[in-house]
């Protein structure tokens, strides 16, 4: 499981967990506020889990690749599913604040030219959400009734939030919600066979002034329900 910003009380719900920095593991950690960068290993409802408290942006200078490494060291350690959480922008105009987003699929538009993807260059991505991993996640959504949507998610480099014109060209092309992440994550976890889950918590109206400050305010808001919806689908 990756955690997005504002999503890091899900941790407080793991048992016997074991923390390790990002530094000790990789040399490197995450430099955005509201990611802890730590690999921590644990269970939840007596399940082993491991979760990134935090993730890897381009944003901050690395590259692709270098950003998903993990999700390649953790498949070839046996890793089968994972659970992708991230904080977004709403370009719906129906989203609110504290929404829920179940991920039905991705635009990749705006990743190019730095592709996170090795080896087999022509990876199926009809369907990158697995549709039994979502329609469990709606089915607990709505047993919590918790207010939720399944939409696309279009991914914007940063570190700059989008403009205005970015977010009426993103809203055109499709998209429900924007964010600076996932994407990538989503097209490596896929090209290795891994079941993927993508789950967004909306902390900010796209066509209204916002910062990162705000983002993790309002996804602190959400912390009781993210973790009734992870207890839940885990």
């Amino acid at each position: 499981m990756v955690l997005g910003s504002g999503w890091n009380s899900v941790v407080n719900m793991m048992e016997e967990r074991i923390e390790i920095g990002y530094e000790k593991l990789f040399g490197v950690s995450s430099t955005v506020p509201g990611h802890k960068g730590k690999l921590i290993v644990g269970k939840i409802n007596n399940k082993p889990v491991t979760v990134m408290s935090g993730r890897f942006h381009m944003f901050e200078g690395f590259t692709a690749l270098q950003a998903t490494s993990f999700i390649r060291v953790f498949a070839k350690a046996g890793m089968k599913s994972l659970i992708l959480t991230a904080a977004c922008g709403a370009l719906n105009t129906t989203y609110r604040i504290g929404d829920f987003v179940v991920l039905n699929d991705i635009i990749t538009l705006l990743l190019s030219p730095d592709s996170p993807l090795v080896g087999p260059q022509f990876i199926d991505t009809s369907c990158v959400f697995d549709p039994c991993f979502r329609a469990k996640a709606v089915a607990v959504i709505k047993k919590n009734h918790i207010r939720y949507h399944e939409g696309s998610y279009i991914y914007y480099h940063g570190p700059n939030f989008e403009t205005p014109a970015d977010k009426r060209a993103m809203k055109i092309l499709g998209a429900d919600v924007c964010g600076m992440s996932t994407v990538p994550e989503t097209l490596v976890a896929r090209s290795l066979g891994v079941k993927v889950l993508g789950l967004a918590f909306v902390t900010n109206l796209a066509f209204v002034k916002h910062d990162h400050k705000e983002v993790l305010k309002e996804a602190e808001k959400g912390s009781k329900k993210m973790k009734i919806l992870l207890r839940a689908i885990l």
